[in-house]
């Protein structure tokens, strides 16, 4: 009856913890672009595209993140271009940015093909990664593509 007693506990543990680290990747769909942007109106973002199999996207998540926490108005939305249809690659987004701290504004690519996808964010963005957009409180933006270093956030954060 003890170990009974002693598995229902830990198995009651782990749900438990399962359920609190869990966070949700929105789908990002070809109508939804302005959605992901609205809730971030008047107010200075980055909405960087990132790939799990993408060394320089990791790179540049390192960097926001380290940023993040040292300046808690850095303002970050991810939005991976890995497919959420793939559970396995959801299951690597989602740890991967909780463990960035990175959670907040997530999203992927849903089931749409990835060029009609690309298209609805940035008609002259070919799929090079990483990419970010910087919008600044007046909603304009300015797009990058490659490794985000810790000096463009600082000229980010400077210009607002």
């Amino acid at each position: 009856m003890k170990k009974i007693l002693t598995l229902a506990a830990g198995l009651m543990l782990l749900l438990a913890t399962q359920a609190g680290s869990a966070q949700t990747i929105r789908e990002f769909t070809t109508d939804n672009f302005a959605e992901v942007i609205a809730g971030h109106k008047g107010k200075p973002f980055v909405l960087i595209l990132w790939s799990l199999d993408c060394e320089f996207c990791q790179a540049s998540l390192n960097t926001l993140s380290r940023k993040k926490h040292s300046n808690k108005n850095l303002r970050i939305v991810t939005l991976g271009t890995d497919s959420l249809a793939d559970q396995q690659a959801a299951a690597l987004m989602k740890s991967r940015l909780a463990g960035l701290g990175l959670k907040d504004s997530a999203w992927a690519f849903g089931a749409e093909p990835p060029e009609q996808l690309r298209y609805a964010i940035d008609k002259k963005w070919h799929g090079e990664l990483p990419r970010s957009y910087w919008f600044n409180a007046d909603g304009e933006v300015t797009a990058k593509s490659g490794v985000i270093s810790a000096e463009t956030v600082d000229r980010f954060l400077n210009a607002r």
